[in-house]
């Protein structure tokens, strides 16, 4: 397979560890953004604290789940998807934290409506940014 710059999450070409710390910073970010420590995290997400703090140990080998990653997504409450290690173009376009989970749901309602629906809803956010300004 060739080495794409794909900018997706195929990561061809890196090592296992290299991924891995990458996992590691992407999980250390969004802890960063709630403000919590490894035992913060481990107690949200119900997981055993050693288990957090050596699969968190960037010089260690354990490895995060996909149900540690699961129960980490829950605890922030963000999308599972949102705790992948960033491409590089999303490093250097600057992170914002990740929407949560519940408003991602409130926008799949949102968009679930019909045509006419979504055109009364643009009309009243439209009203209200005007009464910003």
């Amino acid at each position: 397979m060739p080495d794409l710059d794909s900018e997706g999450y195929e990561f061809f070409g890196l090592k296992d560890a290299q991924i891995r710390g990458m996992q590691i910073e992407r999980l250390e970010f969004l802890m960063a953004n709630l403000a919590w420590s490894k035992k913060t995290l481990a107690n949200k997400a119900n997981l055993p604290t050693s288990s957090v703090y050596a699969k968190l140990d960037r010089e260690g080998t354990s490895q995060l789940t996909m149900l540690d990653m699961c129960a980490i997504a829950k605890a922030m409450d963000i999308s599972v998807v949102q705790l992948l290690p960033l491409t590089a173009a999303e490093r250097e376009a600057g992170v914002k934290p990740p929407a949560k989970a519940s408003m991602l749901k409130m926008w799949d309602a949102l968009l679930s409506r019909n045509a006419e629906q979504l055109e009364v809803i643009y009309q009243i956010d439209k009203l209200l940014h005007d009464k910003k300004g």
